[in-house]
């Protein structure tokens, strides 16, 4: 695990196995945290959570690189250390961020690619695993569906507004062609007491030079109109692993357990750890790794 200072500092355990890339994607500059394991290994491509980035789940990545997988991490357009430009990005831009990082993962370490996205991460997963029928399985910590006026519960509006919710969802996407760069901090929409479980991630998420503090309302308003009939109209061709917490505040189990319902997929399960946390993948490393590596290793 890494000290206080190494969090903070953004520092990897092992530098010898870890290197940035900087590849095109979406017509943007995008970086690449790349873990190398053993050599002719299969490859994880991971999609961070909300405004982070790799580095925030440093120990998660590297722990899946001593398990030998390589582990290619994305700074998602605009985040982490990947380079701010002026350009909007929606959902979209994200995704092709992913299946570009697919590509690179293949040209460089050979076929054999999974792909792990947590939170906002897992939503991104499962978009690639319905384009790329090159992925081998999907591991989406949290799944969630933005169409759905049940998903109000992910956020920090009360449930009483579920009935409007798609007056709100009508009201963002006009906004949007008024103030498209409006910020919306992290605060404004989540809870952030239903996020963070220990106050160190809160502090390194909150200092973090690389994190970003809120989202242009541009962006907050696409999932909500983004096609997301991938998620049972068959178009996934690999195993889809769910990845829950029993206890997550943020993502209710039951909540998951829908979505997780709706899911079309060659083969399906889900992974549910007994824990009181949203990022498991942060303060539960010792508890999951063990068990999403071993998963990995059947699929592989």
């Amino acid at each position: 695990m890494r000290t206080r200072t190494q969090r903070l500092l953004n520092a990897v355990q092992r530098p010898e196995v870890y290197e940035e890339v900087l590849i095109e994607a979406s017509g943007a500059p995008v970086v690449l945290s790349v873990w190398s394991g053993e050599s002719g290994a299969p490859s994880v491509v991971f999609l961070p959570g909300t405004m982070t980035h790799p580095l925030f789940y440093e120990e998660f990545l590297d722990g899946l690189s001593r398990a030998r997988f390589n582990v290619v991490g994305v700074h998602l357009q605009g985040h982490g250390k990947s380079p701010r430009t002026s350009r909007l990005f929606a959902l979209e831009d994200l995704i092709q961020n992913g299946l570009d990082t697919v590509n690179y993962a293949i040209e460089r370490f050979g076929t054999g690619i999974f792909v792990i996205g947590s939170s906002q991460g897992g939503i991104l997963a499962m978009a690639l695993a319905g384009k790329d029928e090159r992925i081998k399985a999907v591991f989406a910590h949290n799944v969630l569906d933005p169409s759905m006026p049940e998903s109000i519960r992910i956020t920090r509006f009360p449930s009483w507004l579920q009935p409007y919710y798609k007056t709100i969802v009508g009201g963002m996407k006009a906004a949007t062609r008024v103030v498209p760069q409006l910020p919306i901090p992290i605060g404004l929409y989540l809870d952030d007491r239903r996020i963070f479980g220990e106050e160190w991630t809160r502090e390194q998420y909150y200092t973090d030079p690389l994190g970003l503090k809120s989202y242009p309302l541009y962006f907050l308003a696409s999932p909500f109109s983004a096609d997301m009939s991938f998620l049972d109209d068959g178009s996934i061709r690999c195993p889809a692993v769910v990845i829950a917490s029993r206890g997550d505040k943020l993502f209710p189990l039951d909540y998951v357990r829908r979505i997780y319902g709706r899911i079309v997929a060659p083969h399906k399960e889900m992974l549910v750890f007994d824990l009181d946390r949203h990022l498991i993948f942060n303060e539960c490393v010792e508890e999951v790794l063990p068990s999403v590596a071993a998963k990995l290793e059947e699929y592989a």
